[in-house]
């Protein structure tokens, strides 16, 4: 899955010896190790995990062949006198760090054991770039969580849609069946799972609430995803249970056309600020644009939310393997929300959209 010529070009270019690495994303994608620990990636290619007794023996169990296992004791002073001992051959005095992860007070304790001899500056996350580009096993991996996620909130769906109980169900209660689906399938929630109903809706990242039942006649909007290996899905779809108003027709008729038009201009070589761009101008070219309130979309993996954002501000490029979101939303407070989410894969031609669940249509029935 890594690509080590590529994560040791950037150490040279930042003359470094080597970055040390803590957030358990990155540590899993050089690894395949689970568990807690500190990584030192050093420009000549040597992978060296440091953890103690508690996972000694679990990494040994799950790492790659070509990582080696360090056990310590006391953390800062045993793994900064390793990467000194590396360091000290390569021929570079600086040592790069995380610094979107790594705290002040570890960055302070570790700067103390390594002393004067190297400088221990911030990387400027370029992992999250490499990590961007997906290989086939990871896109098998984020496919089989899309399809996990699917099925398990179809069958929350049916519930709420048959049921028969006299005090119906809420918000809560529909998110925790979507929970206990996703157990059934031997997977969990990549996130904490939204169920919105009626006027709550309109929050875009509302949560679900205990007292608020899921009408028989209202919107409904449900942002959900699984995991499997590690890798998450996400996706979003927002429906009515009765029969709309035009309003509501026009809203969701704008961001379903927003969406597939910002889609229909993903290839390698596109910029993400025109994809949000498109969306964006074409909601406000129907009267919305105030309520759309958040960027297009962002990518999808191990972490997710992780680089590329698809917003006006990231000027860099669409790339062939990457995986990301497009969901456009408009929320009228007080009345309804919309949004429709999507995850695409960018292959050669353009975007592949992997999430299975079609959303031309607004009816629930249409779902089940």
């Amino acid at each position: 899955m890594l690509n080590l010529s590529e994560l040791s070009s950037n150490i040279v270019e930042k003359k470094a010896s080597g970055i040390l690495i803590k957030k358990p994303a990155n540590v899993f994608f050089i690894t395949n190790f689970s568990g807690s620990g500190y990584l030192y990636f050093s420009v000549s290619g040597e992978i060296i995990l440091y953890t103690d007794a508690r996972y000694s023996e679990r990494a040994a169990n799950e790492c790659f062949k070509n990582v080696k296992i360090i056990e310590i004791k006391e953390v800062f002073k045993d793994v900064a006198s390793d990467i000194l001992l590396r360091a000290g051959l390569s021929g570079f005095t600086s040592i790069l760090f995380e610094s979107d992860y790594i705290t002040y007070d570890e960055y302070i304790s570790f700067a103390k054991e390594l002393g004067n001899k190297f400088s221990f500056i911030p990387a400027d996350g370029f992992l999250s770039k490499i990590r961007s580009v997906k290989d086939k096993k990871e896109i098998d991996y984020i496919i089989q969580a899309v399809s996990v996620s699917e099925k398990a909130v179809i069958s929350m769906l049916k519930k709420i849609v048959c049921n028969n109980e006299s005090s119906g169900i809420s918000e809560k209660k529909a998110s925790l069946i979507y929970k206990k689906n996703l157990l059934d399938f031997y997977s969990a929630e990549s996130f904490e799972t939204i169920v919105l109903s009626g006027r709550n809706s309109s929050i875009p990242h509302g949560l679900p609430s205990e007292d608020k039942i899921i009408s028989e006649h209202g919107v409904l909007l449900c942002d959900f995803g699984a995991e499997i290996n590690g890798y998450k899905s996400d996706e979003t779809f927002t429906v009515h249970l009765g029969k709309p108003d035009k309003k509501f027709l026009d809203v969701y008729d704008t961001v379903y056309t927003a969406q597939q038009k910002a889609i229909a201009k993903i290839k390698p070589g596109a910029k993400f600020g025109s994809l949000d761009k498109t969306a964006r101008d074409y909601i406000e070219k129907r009267g919305y644009g105030k309520y759309f309130t958040h960027s297009l979309g962002h990518g999808v993996g191990l972490d997710i939310h992780e680089y590329p954002y698809v917003s006006k501000k990231n000027l860099d490029t669409v790339k062939e393997g990457m995986v990301f979101t497009v969901e456009p939303g408009v929320y009228l407070e007080g009345e309804f929300g919309v949004r429709i989410e999507d995850m695409c894969y960018v292959e050669r031609e353009g975007a592949r959209i992997i999430t299975g669940i079609k959303k031309d249509k607004y009816g629930v029935e249409s779902l089940l």
